[in-house]
Formats: structure tokens, C-alpha cells, sequence
């Protein structure tokens, strides 16, 4: 390998890494400001057969960047509660999403983000105000830091 390969090769490598450190972690509650999921890209989840807590209440954080083609990747289950085989489940939904630029990032500027994921848990528009406040309580516990606000968006999964 001669010495211009080298050099170009360590610049190459040099521009990824830098690439990775400018991608801007933003909470679920301002992704709006970015990315908007595109509908036809929501998915049904397809949930096991048999499983560890299939239907116990559960939520699972799983976070991802949007990367500049609107594309999901470095998709990971971060937390899920309870434990139990649903995580799989919440990767690959948000594995398959796509998301828009807004107008507000024409330059579609990459973010690295998070959802709360609900599975077994009441409607967020439950007229029961018990159900509603069960639901916030199990989804605050897939609340992960590092994102600015502690507020969620929820993807409804049924």
C-alpha cells in the first residue's frame, strides 16, 4: 500500500468518526422540529407466539438515529420494563420506520432519539382517568436521560 492510500484511508476513517460526534441527540417531544414519521411506514407489531410476559403491561425505550436519507439506524432496545420478550418486537417496529425532513431541517440534519414504546397498556385517550394515569406511570419508567426533555412521544402499538 503506498503512502497516498494511507492518507487517504485515515482521512476517510477520520471523517466517519467526526460524522458520528455531530449527530444531535434531541428528546422524543422535539423530534417534530426534524423528522416526521412517514405513516406509511408504521407498522403493526407482529408480537411472539410464546414468550417471556406477552401480556403483562410493558413498555420499552428503543433508541435510534435518523440518518440523512430518513432512514432508522444503530437501532437499540435501551430499556424495557418488565423484563421480557416484547423488546424484539419494539426493535424491529422502529427498524422499519421512515421518516421526512421538515422544512425547519432542509439540510436534514441527523438526530439520534428514543420512543417509549407501550405494549399492554391502556389507550392514551382511555376516558377512564385511572387507565390514563396507569398508562404514564409504566411509560415513565422507559424514560432515558441524555434526551433534554423528560417528555415522550408514544408510538401506539396494538
Amino acid at each position: 500500500m503506498n503512502r497516498l492510500s494511507i492518507i487517504v484511508i485515515v482521512a476517510l476513517c477520520a471523517g466517519s468518526a467526526l460524522a458520528a460526534e455531530n449527530v444531535k441527540k434531541v428528546s422524543p417531544q422535539d423530534l417534530a422540529r426534524y423528522w416526521l414519521l412517514e405513516s406509511k411506514t408504521a407498522q403493526q407489531a407482529n408480537i411472539p407466539w410464546r414468550g417471556k410476559n406477552l401480556n403483562a403491561p410493558t413498555c420499552a425505550a428503543v433508541a435510534y438515529t435518523i440518518g440523512n436519507d430518513g432512514r432508522t439506524r444503530d437501532v437499540t432496545l435501551e430499556k424495557i420494563v418488565p423484563d421480557g420478550d416484547l423488546g424484539k418486537t419494539a426493535v424491529d417496529v422502529v427498524s422499519h420506520m421512515r421518516f421526512a425532513a421538515t422544512a425547519q431541517n432542509a439540510s436534514r440534519l441527523p438526530v439520534r432519539t428514543y420512543v417509549a414504546m407501550p405494549f399492554n397498556l391502556p389507550d392514551a385517550n382511555a376516558p377512564s382517568a385511572a387507565d390514563r394515569a396507569r398508562r404514564e406511570q409504566a411509560l415513565a419508567a422507559c424514560k432515558l436521560s441524555g434526551y433534554g426533555n423528560d417528555n415522550d412521544v408514544v408510538i401506539p402499538v396494538r
